[in-house]
C-alpha cells in the first residue's frame, strides 16, 4: 500500500474512532459500504466499555437488515473478546479506543 493511500486510511480510521466516542454527539451520513455499520457497531461497544447501562442505548437504522448486520457484528466482537488471550484483547480494544487499555477495563 503506498504511502498516501496508508495515510488515507489512518485518517479514515482516525475519524471513525471520533465518532465512535460516548462523549460526542455525532450524525453519520455516508454512501453505502464506507463504514456507517462499523461506527456505529464501535460506538456502542464503547458505550458499553465507560459503563452505559445497555438498555439505556438506542441504535436507528433505515432496514432490518442493516439492524441484524449490526447486531451479528456486536454478537461476534463481544464473543471473540470473551475467549481472546490477553494480548488480543488489549490490541482490539486499543484499535477501537485509540489507546492501549488499563487493567480495569480488560
Amino acid at each position: 500500500m503506498s504511502a498516501s493511500a496508508e495515510a488515507a486510511k489512518r485518517r479514515a480510521s482516525d475519524a471513525q474512532r471520533l465518532a465512535a466516542r460516548p462523549e460526542a454527539s455525532v450524525w453519520v451520513a455516508a454512501s453505502a459500504g464506507s463504514g456507517k455499520t462499523k461506527v456505529l457497531t464501535d460506538r456502542v461497544l464503547t458505550l458499553l466499555l465507560d459503563g452505559t447501562d445497555p438498555a439505556r442505548i438506542l441504535c436507528l437504522t433505515f432496514t432490518k437488515a442493516a439492524a441484524a448486520e449490526m447486531a451479528n457484528r456486536l454478537s461476534e466482537r463481544l464473543g471473540h473478546w470473551s475467549i481472546y488471550a490477553a494480548e488480543e484483547l488489549s490490541e482490539d480494544l486499543s484499535d477501537l479506543l485509540g489507546r492501549v487499555p488499563d487493567q480495569p477495563l480488560m
